[in-house]
């Protein structure tokens, strides 16, 4: 028996964003409003913009000055020529004014309109550029391992290099501070299950499935993090929850003052995500637009409206001849993509990890998030998004 159009159920959906039930780790309250609404009230409450907001980075940028007087540096942003982080730097050193060094991770996808916007934004700042180019058939076949692996992210490898060469470098330099610029107003908190990391479950990742020795990927274990938090006594801040981000402002800010040019899409700073969302598009039904547009309807920069007609428009990911040459680029042939699509979907409680780890110390992990010691977004998606 075949069913009809009509008779295909609706996923229930947040009566207050655009989420439904299809995405990882959601709940919703006797109202129908999501956990992912009540998480962005309680963090915009924490992270306050407008005067409050400037009130809180001045005091922090007091310290940081101090902590990097006599030195070349006082912090390090990670920065990519995309939007957020363009803009972070902007910030840093022209609001704030602070003595940044601009950090970027190349894992050999890094577009040539980032590469043209970090050294434009860089040269008129007066300001550092330190890349780090991670070894291609590492990179490459890092990438492929994740894919093998069947998750829904297959990215992991190349956010845990950027945390490592973040944090690296500013132990390497004395510098106490690292800036981040990721936006829970503009692009909301990822589920768990959606994108978890860590340094175990990678580990286990190279070992059932790279097919080539992996040479120079430096991975971010639990003793590499204590000896950055704790000897080196590194501090992260994540500058963009207190100063208004949402909205047009920002590109036109950049283009005005920088000649900016606007990636080709979301992320697409790095054109690997092109593969890696519709990867996740077409194995799991993960449409990663969802985050974005479901924060920005959150704040009111689009209606829900606009945002449900922006999710049922095509996807920038959907392109076939950019994944061919993706896949090409990867070494990776279209038949063996086409199985991994098929096999059945993983995720990351499938493979060792250190998640149940990470859950004795729920409340340790809270404070270190509030005090600025870890990423201040890694409580609410490590114990809010699942």
């Amino acid at each position: 028996m075949t069913t009809s159009a009509s008779e295909v159920k609706e996923p229930v959906r947040c009566n207050r964003c655009i989420m439904d039930e299809t995405v990882g780790g959601i709940r919703f309250d006797k109202d129908g409003v999501c956990n992912y609404c009540h998480m962005h009230d309680s963090m915009d409450k924490l992270f306050p913009i407008g005067k409050a907001g400037e009130k809180i980075l001045k005091d922090i940028a007091v310290s940081i000055r101090k902590s990097g007087k006599g030195k070349p540096y006082d912090c390090v942003v990670g920065f990519s020529g995309g939007r957020d982080t363009s803009y972070c730097l902007h910030y840093a050193k022209e609001v704030l004014g602070l003595k940044p060094l601009a950090v970027h991770f190349d894992n050999g996808w890094t577009s040539e309109k980032a590469r043209s916007n970090m050294e434009n934004i860089c040269a008129k700042l007066g300001v550092d550029l330190h890349i780090v180019t991670m070894d291609w058939d590492d990179s490459r076949e890092l990438t492929n391992a994740n894919i093998r692996a069947c998750v829904p992210y297959v990215d992991l490898t190349n956010d845990i290099g950027i945390a490592y060469t973040l944090y690296s470098t500013a132990a390497k330099n004395d510098i106490k501070y690292i800036l981040l610029s990721h936006s829970f107003r503009e692009e909301g908190v990822a589920p768990l299950l959606w994108n978890y990391m860590d340094a175990r479950y990678t580990r286990a990742i190279i070992k059932r499935f790279a097919k080539t020795k992996i040479n120079h990927f430096k991975n971010a274990d639990i003793h590499h993090f204590l000896y950055w938090l704790f000897i080196k006594r590194i501090k992260v801040v994540n500058v963009t929850n207190y100063y208004n981000d949402m909205g047009r402002q920002i590109e036109n800010t950049l283009i005005e003052r920088y000649g900016w040019q606007e990636p080709d899409g979301h992320h697409m700073d790095n054109e690997l995500f092109i593969l890696i969302y519709n990867y996740a598009w077409r194995k799991f039904g993960i449409d990663w637009r969802v985050v974005d547009v479901a924060a920005q309807v959150r704040t009111g920069i689009l209606t829900r409206e606009e945002g449900l007609a922006i999710m049922a428009s095509p996807p920038y990911f959907d392109n076939e001849e950019f994944v061919s040459q993706s896949l090409e680029k990867q070494q990776m042939s279209r038949e063996e993509f086409e199985a991994i699509i098929a096999a059945p979907n993983k995720y990351f409680l499938d493979y060792p990890n250190y998640y149940s780890w990470v859950k004795l110390f729920k409340w340790p992990f809270k404070l270190l998030c509030r005090m600025h010691i870890l990423p201040i977004h890694a409580y609410e998606k490590y114990f809010e998004a699942i």
